[in-house]
């Protein structure tokens, strides 16, 4: 129901993925104008150096041997790759200095976009809750003005918790791909396994982080609270709430990427204009049909169609036929 209600909330507001487009473009055009003036001298002797490009060159050479069924390639490449990324890791070491600036300022820079994304995210979630609530339209720059407190401050503790998360996901799901390399014997049953197994991981890690912090932005948005608040009361959802929401939430996530991929294949990347916007608006309308149902909370659908709660007690049975569209 929660995944189904989304969808149709994100077909009847199909006229703020232009907004978003909008947004993410201009956030992208500030973050690339910090990558050229920070990042760029180093990552371009880095990119130029032959370890990097033995590195990518390999890298290059597996995908192509998925798609060709090349095992006598696959055979080697955990090892090739163990063996030129220690070689890269020798080179970074001997240009520390260099590259301990490039990674803070790597750092620096992916902060900076994720929390003005963020940003945009809020102020998208208050023009959504608006809708819910009482089918009222808000300008975008009105909800980025009057969230931007709330919005500040969520995501000054969001952004870098979610980031070192990230980061150590990535970690654990490299790890877990060279490991399943070595564990099973076939080369190109083990490639597809191991790159299979590991993509899984990290999207069934995003719909973790999904789930957890699913409940703050819809209690400081919706029911007005403050961070403090709004953090007790998304902590403190029933359990038997978090494998239903998680699931959608890991179902959301391979739809999405499997989406942007087949998309962005077929149309050598134009389509990624339409399903980009598509999919963090997706996010956004689960996070609020979720709180919505959850709290038992009537919404707006559509212009036309209300969903209500027909009772008003939890007694904790046959949920969702409590509820009539």
């Amino acid at each position: 129901m929660i995944f189904k209600n989304s969808f149709h909330l994100l077909v009847d507001n199909f006229s703020m993925h232009y907004k978003m487009l909008l947004y993410k473009l201009i956030v992208g055009a500030i973050t690339l104008g910090l990558s050229a003036a920070l990042l760029y001298p180093t990552l371009n002797t880095l990119f130029s150096s032959q370890q990097f490009k033995d590195v990518a060159d390999l890298l290059g050479g597996f995908l192509k041997s998925l798609v060709k069924g090349d095992t006598a390639f696959l055979e080697t490449f955990g090892t090739q790759l163990s063996d030129k990324t220690s070689v890269l890791l020798d080179y970074i070491r001997t240009n520390a200095t260099d590259v301990v600036l490039f990674f803070l300022a790597l750092v620096f820079v992916i902060l900076v976009s994720r929390f003005l994304n963020g940003l945009g995210n809020f102020a998208f979630g208050y023009l959504i809750d608006n809708k819910m609530s009482s089918y009222a339209k808000v300008s975008l720059t009105g909800a980025l003005v009057s969230n931007a407190g709330k919005a500040s401050l969520w995501h000054l503790i969001y952004v870098p918790v979610t980031f070192v998360y990230d980061v150590v996901v990535l970690g654990i799901c490299y790890a877990f791909f060279l490991v399943l390399l070595n564990i099973i014997s076939v080369a190109l049953i083990a490639s597809v396994v191991a790159l299979m197994l590991s993509v899984t991981l990290y999207l069934a890690s995003q719909a973790f982080k999904l789930t957890v912090f699913n409940g703050v932005v819809p209690a400081m948005v919706g029911d007005k609270l403050k961070l403090r608040a709004a953090l007790k009361k998304a902590f403190s959802f029933k359990k038997d709430r978090f494998w239903p929401l998680f699931s959608t939430y890991l179902v959301t996530a391979m739809f999405i990427l499997c989406l942007n991929v087949l998309f962005a294949l077929s149309s050598f990347g134009a389509a990624l204009l339409l399903t980009v916007p598509m999919s963090y608006m997706m996010l956004i309308c689960i996070q609020f049909v979720s709180s919505y149902t959850y709290d038992r909370k009537k919404y707006f659908l559509t212009k036309d169609t209300i969903v209500k709660p027909e009772k008003q007690d939890d007694t904790g049975e046959n949920f969702y036929d409590d509820f009539e569209v």
